[in-house]
């Protein structure tokens, strides 16, 4: 096998930035075995083309057989309802594992804004998730300091998958009738990627570990305000599509899920502050949003009222 190309596990394979790991690997030559506890859901993955490996994280057997033979793995973090310390308990393990088989190159994505937990607004407060950024940064740690041959740490801003299923129903539910209700205030601008950007920059990691290797890299393709959002959103799918922007008290009397105002609050108090510029010298091409929209413009006219 040409030494650019790898044989990759890919954790979380079902999920938003875990399928779009698959698409994007195979698209240039890579070899994708994805680990998934959910079979049903697993049938697309068969038909682009991957392996698949029914197994939890949480069962160190059937990530060790999952391991077998592959060169690389990109891990998304998974979280287990009713077990708080799983995500970072079953990260360690993949790790250890991961450089027991052989694995060559470790992507890990994270998120934006881990490392400078302490000088955000409000930190110990307990108004932010502060276990959430912890664990997160917590597994970079253990990526960094786990021995691996090469490793890179993606930490992607906001998805703008967050504005289609399965996440938008959660997110932003008054997007059925075309309406974009948010505590993000209307001149914040909101830094965004998207989960093929995220792919696109793993198979780069992979392809160029002289590069990459090392790296914590923060990711963003452009900064755009909830409004602007909103009126990309309906140039595509052809309808009349309006941001309402609410206070956070607001937001949670109109019936908006206090999680998801207090991410929203986060972007005005705190925000993703990736270096656009800089990504320029990693040689991966950055997807807008308006392009973002326009390819998943079918999906984004189901989405909408």
């Amino acid at each position: 096998m040409d030494d650019r190309r790898h044989s990759v596990l890919v954790v979380g394979a079902t999920g938003t930035q875990g399928s779009a790991a698959v698409r994007g690997l195979l698209s240039r030559g890579h070899r994708v075995r994805a680990l998934t506890r959910e079979p049903a859901r697993a049938r697309r993955l068969t038909e682009m083309g991957a392996e698949v490996a029914v197994g939890d994280l949480g069962d160190p057997a059937a990530v060790e057989a999952a391991l077998d033979g592959m060169t690389a793995v990109f891990a998304v973090p998974l979280r287990e309802p009713g077990d708080d310390a799983a995500e970072l308990r079953n990260s360690a393990f993949l790790i250890e594992a991961a450089k027991r088989s052989g694995v060559r190159h470790f992507v890990q994505t994270s998120v934006a804004g881990t490392g400078q937990l302490s000088r955000m607004p409000r930190w110990g407060s307990g108004h932010w998730n502060e276990e959430y950024w912890e664990t997160k940064h917590r597994i970079e740690e253990a990526v960094r300091g786990g021995g691996l041959p090469a490793y890179t740490i993606l930490k992607p801003s906001f998805l703008m998958e967050n504005l289609i299923p399965p996440k938008a129903p959660l997110m932003f539910p008054e997007l059925a009738r075309d309406e974009i209700v948010t505590a993000v205030g209307r001149h914040v601008r909101v830094q965004m990627i998207s989960a093929g950007d995220v792919a696109a920059f793993a198979a780069a990691a992979l392809e160029r570990p002289d590069r990459f290797s090392g790296q914590s890299i923060e990711l963003a393709a452009e900064a755009l305000t909830m409004h602007e959002v909103a009126a990309a959103i309906a140039a595509v799918t052809q309808r009349t599509v309006r941001a309402v922007s609410l206070t956070a008290r607001q937001a949670v009397a109109a019936g908006r899920p206090e999680a998801v105002v207090r991410g929203e609050e986060w972007l005005n108090e705190v925000g993703y502050h990736a270096s656009i510029d800089a990504l320029a010298s990693y040689g991966v091409a950055l997807t807008g949003f308006r392009k973002w929209a326009e390819t998943h413009r079918a999906v984004l006219g189901q989405a909408v009222g």
